[in-house]
């Protein structure tokens, strides 16, 4: 049972450390056109042993198909790398020491930023990117 404590230290670690899972929640409302519930999606993927702790993604591929029903592989690539019909990319940005994922557009700009218009963003660099496909 989550109560209202664990409830909003889940939201403040989802805040701090989400992004990647975020950009994916995203990914998957686009997909289905459908509103998803983060905080549930969440708290599922845990107890799935998608996610661990920190909000770090174990498993992405688990996590877009339980939220769509469709099956992915996803890849990492370098950030010249420009997806495919049927791909889609979530972009890893590094701002010093800070990185931060944000849903991309297929072109290597920012679709959806989990942060809204975020430091990592603005004042950092493209690193590399998390291709899915749906296989």
């Amino acid at each position: 049972m989550v109560t209202s404590e664990s409830r909003q230290k889940l939201m403040k670690t989802l805040g701090e450390y989400g992004c990647y899972f975020l950009s994916v929640v995203h990914l998957a409302e686009e997909l289905t056109n459908k509103r998803i519930d983060a905080i549930q999606s969440c708290l599922a993927a845990m107890d799935n042993k998608w996610l661990d702790d920190e909000i770090t993604m174990l498993n992405p591929e688990a996590v877009l198909h339980s939220l769509t029903g469709k099956r992915f592989v996803v890849r990492k690539e370098e950030p010249a790398y420009s997806p495919k019909e049927g791909e889609y990319e979530v972009l890893l940005f590094r701002n010093g020491s800070f990185d931060h994922f944000v849903l991309g557009d297929g072109k290597g700009k920012v679709a959806y930023d989990p942060l809204g218009n975020s430091n990592s963003v603005a004042s950092g660099k493209l690193t590399s990117k998390r291709i899915f496909k749906r296989i």
